[in-house]
């Protein structure tokens, strides 16, 4: 899915680019009341550690945020928590291949239903 938007950064301006229109909007972030600029940074710090979990569970989820948290603790706004495992088709075609002839030909069905070819 391609992106609708692209956002850029600097110091306490936003610029927000819409990308079917081109139209580019530029909000400071300085001109806020002061009272939603203190609302801001528990929402932001809760957006960014919610985040990290993104898509873990359990354990997984847990220390993903407590990295993220500590790599904001050590002024690293960059820090991610490790992606998912990642499936590749090699890794499948090595584990259909692992299976028997009829296995094998009932997979290969299975995933051409999903949409899967290999």
């Amino acid at each position: 899915m391609a992106k609708k938007l692209s956002k850029e950064i600097s110091g306490s301006i936003i610029t927000i680019k819409e990308v079917v229109t081109g139209m580019e909007m530029v909000f400071n972030f300085m001109d806020l009341p002061t009272g939603i600029q203190d609302k801001f940074g528990p929402f932001g710090l809760g957006h960014k550690l919610g985040d990290a979990a993104a898509g873990k569970s359990g354990q997984d989820a847990v220390n993903a945020i407590n990295k993220v948290w500590k790599g904001l603790l050590a002024n690293d706004w960059s820090v991610r928590a490790p992606a998912g495992e990642k499936i590749t088709k090699k890794s499948v075609l090595e584990k259909v291949s692992a299976l028997s002839p009829v296995e094998q030909e009932a997979a290969k069905e299975l995933l051409a239903r999903l949409g899967l070819k290999l």
